[in-house]
């Protein structure tokens, strides 16, 4: 059975599951449902394939740090203390774009390209998703030429903290996956 990605389209090659069970289309519900058996029904909203779904998970952590910088003070008096900043970040491979505008007290972010960047920061998925991760530092990518900078460095510096800063909340608070 192939599956379609619902964000990109992309056909998504599924194997079959170790368990033994099926996975079909319920046409009332217009859902992708796995039959566990004894165990029951499985209902899934939609499919993403491998790419998307690592976008997804990246920008569910830039809206964690929005909502961070709307629940926690200790971060929403470090952004009062900011200039407002709008940063661009580009991924390639596969191609992504969004945004982060922070300082000012606020922390917003959105998909896609913006014209009112100051600083354009561009990278591999990988990358940039080995970053986030904490598996991989920026300096050192930017040195190996794999985190590319454009604009003011020592604000871009400033913004890689303030992630850092967010990130290490979020671990004390565990805000950014908890609605």
């Amino acid at each position: 059975m192939s599956l379609e990605c619902n964000n990109c389209g992309r056909k998504i090659e599924t194997v079959s599951q170790q368990c033994g069970q099926s996975t079909t289309i319920n046409i009332e519900t217009n859902k992708m449902e796995c039959d566990m058996g004894r165990c029951g029904v499985i209902s899934f909203d939609k499919i993403l394939c491998e790419n998307c779904c690592i976008n997804s998970s990246i920008m569910e952590i830039f809206y964690g740090f929005e909502r961070l910088s709307k629940s926690n003070l200790e971060f929403r008096e470090e952004l009062d203390e900011l200039k407002t900043t709008v940063i661009q970040i580009k991924l390639e491979n596969p191609d992504f774009a969004y945004w982060v505008e922070f300082g000012s007290g606020k922390f917003k972010v959105g998909k896609g390209e913006t014209t009112r960047a100051t600083i354009n920061f561009s990278s591999s998925q990988k990358i940039w998703s080995d970053i986030l991760a904490g598996r991989s530092v920026s300096f050192i990518e930017f040195f190996k030429g794999n985190l590319k900078i454009e604009g003011d460095l020592q604000y871009a510096v400033v913004y890689l903290d303030l992630l850092e800063l967010a990130s290490e909340i979020n671990q004390e608070v565990g805000v950014v996956y908890n609605e």
